[in-house]
């Protein structure tokens, strides 16, 4: 719902901050006061055209503001998300910024968006009803959800948008088996090319590893085994080697030990060193006789690196991407070939979730055909009670089994004829405002809104009635707001009475210009507002007890605050 507005330099306003509440918000003033440019502002924040004309003379741009509460399960939240806009908060915040420039722009949650984005959220927000508005009403694709509203809830249209779902699933897999055999035989014609290849490499992960450790000891093997064998002879061999000169000083500490034990550890030590050294030297002997210089076996393993490169370089920088890619191209050369079967399978699938769709969606149309009879008798009354007595108020569903959908195969529009004699016509083409809007009030009111999250706007909703009607019609209004907030312009005192919250809209001057002004009125303030509206401008003692007996009937001074 929306809580909180703040305008700038916009038609008449200079600068304007409201906060609103839940329930029933009514604005009144004189005509002409700007009332209607509120409304403008709103339908603004949801998606509605600007033009530089409203930015406020002297000014080079205008902004409108508003901050939104949102429930867990409101659908703003789930096109939030799509957009990445930022859809955890529980306030939504709004922002239009108009420049005479022609730059307009669009914000929400701080993020810069466009006005397509902002308009499919802001159908989830707000439905403004009134003269030149795009409300919901005037779209004879949301006239379904209308009927599907009204009466008890149906499991049937979740079932029917369930199958449609796993259908069009099904559908989209056997199209991309069946897709062109050429293109199909070519792809596996790669495949098969790409997994004999990569087959006939027996990869493994660490191989190429472990060949550029074979190869560098192939290609050093010359200098290893003379390395080796210098150290081998220098250790043992030789005369005068490491070990030679070590056994014969381990003699003479063996010989110091015997006449000074101070000697005796020393001597170990170095016995120790000697049995290390003649190991090393074993070990560097057997080293010396493994040492092989083969050239072939060397050329061999530089021509497997070059070919691991090369496949690398196709497939992917690593063995563990090429090894992947193989798996892949496996798994999608085996759908290929088992193409056939898949496509009896999916056939199958298809033939039997069409006979269900079908089924419930046919139930789905015969349920919706009922509910629209009694929707139509509901939506008659309730108009008789709105000065729309001669109204007829006619659904047309057409049913076309071959135009299906997650909604069945039905399509709804309204028809109405406001005038004894006349053929009903859609509603979207001669339907007025001020109709439209007790039409609206009128679905709203029989309609099951458990589930309205959106904020209801209703302007000229007073438009050619009074007395009697006036007050049905904000008792209608008020019981609609104990569902979902309600704004309603109203010239009317009757229908004033009923608000939790009244709000006046008037104009001063200031200095050589106009401003538009908006005041929360306090209680003993709506009786002046009400006298006003009820006898002029001119307040009278009648007229203000009339406003009090008025305001005592609805219990709206006790609501107020």
């Amino acid at each position: 719902m929306l809580r909180y507005i703040t305008v700038n330099s916009f038609a008449l306003i200079d600068h304007l901050e409201v906060e609103f509440q839940d329930g029933l918000n009514l604005i009144t003033g004189e005509t002409g006061s700007g009332k209607s440019i509120l409304v403008d502002a709103v339908a603004l924040l949801t998606g509605g055209r600007a033009s530089q004309a409203s930015i406020r003379q002297g000014k080079s741009t205008a902004r409108i503001e508003g901050l939104f509460e949102l429930p867990e399960d409101h659908p703003a939240r789930e096109l939030l998300s799509e957009h990445g806009l930022n859809s955890g908060e529980s306030e939504l915040v709004i922002r239009r910024e108009l420049a005479r420039s022609g730059s307009n722009r669009v914000f929400i949650n701080g993020g810069l968006t466009t006005l397509g984005v902002l308009s499919r959220i802001g159908l989830s927000l707000v439905d403004i009803h009134g003269q030149n508005t795009q409300q919901q009403l005037l779209q004879p694709a949301r006239h379904l959800d209308y009927i599907d509203s009204y009466g008890d809830p149906s499991d049937l249209l979740a079932s029917v948008s369930k199958l449609y779902q796993e259908l069009d699933k099904c559908q989209s897999e056997l199209f991309e088996v069946r897709r062109s055999e050429r293109d199909q035989l070519q792809r596996q014609d790669l495949l098969r090319y790409q997994v004999a290849e990569i087959e006939g490499l027996a990869l493994r992960l660490g191989l190429d590893q472990e060949l550029e450790e074979e190869s560098t000891l192939l290609s050093t093997a010359e200098r290893r085994l003379q390395a080796a064998q210098e150290a081998y002879q220098l250790l043992y061999e030789k005369d005068d080697s490491v070990l030679a000169l070590l056994n014969q000083t381990v003699r003479r500490l063996e010989e110091l030990s015997s006449l000074d034990s101070a000697l005796q550890e020393s001597s170990n030590q170095l016995t120790e060193i000697r049995y290390t050294a003649e190991d090393i030297a074993y070990r560097i002997r057997s080293y010396v006789d493994t040492v092989q210089f083969d050239p072939a076996r060397l050329e061999q393993v530089q021509e497997r690196l070059a070919e691991l490169e090369r496949v690398k370089r196709k497939y992917g920088p690593s063995l563990q991407e090429v090894l992947d890619y193989y798996r892949d191209a496996h798994a999608e050369l085996e759908l290929y070939e088992d193409r056939d079967a898949s496509v009896k399978r999916l056939t199958k699938q298809i033939e039997e979730l069409s006979r269900r769709y079908g089924e419930a969606a046919a139930q789905l149309s015969r349920e919706r055909k009922e509910k629209s009879q009694k929707l139509c008798h509901s939506v008659i009354q309730e108009l008789g009670e709105l000065a729309m007595q001669n109204t007829v108020f006619e659904v047309r569903i057409e049913t076309n089994p071959e135009d299906c959908s997650e909604k069945g195969i039905d399509s709804a529009e309204f028809l109405i004829s406001p005038n004894l004699g006349e053929d009903p016509k859609p509603l979207v083409k001669i339907a007025s405002g001020g109709e439209l809007s007790r039409i609206m009030l009128a679905l709203k009111s029989v309609l099951n809104t458990d589930q309205a999250l959106s904020t209801l706007v209703f302007d000229e909703v007073d438009s050619g009635i009074g007395g009697r009607t006036a007050t049905v019609l904000g008792e209608k209004l008020l019981r609609l707001s104990k569902r979902q907030q309600v704004f309603c312009v109203t010239h009317l005192p009757q229908i004033a009475a009923f608000a939790d919250r009244h709000f006046h809209v008037g104009k001063r001057q200031e200095g050589e210009r106009t401003v538009i002004e908006i005041a929360d009125l306090s209680p003993e303030k709506r009786i002046e507002e009400l006298s006003k509206m009820l006898g002029g401008l001119a307040v009278t003692e009648t007229t203000r007890r009339q406003a009090e007996e008025m305001l005592q009937s609805t219990g709206g001074s006790v609501r107020q605050r």
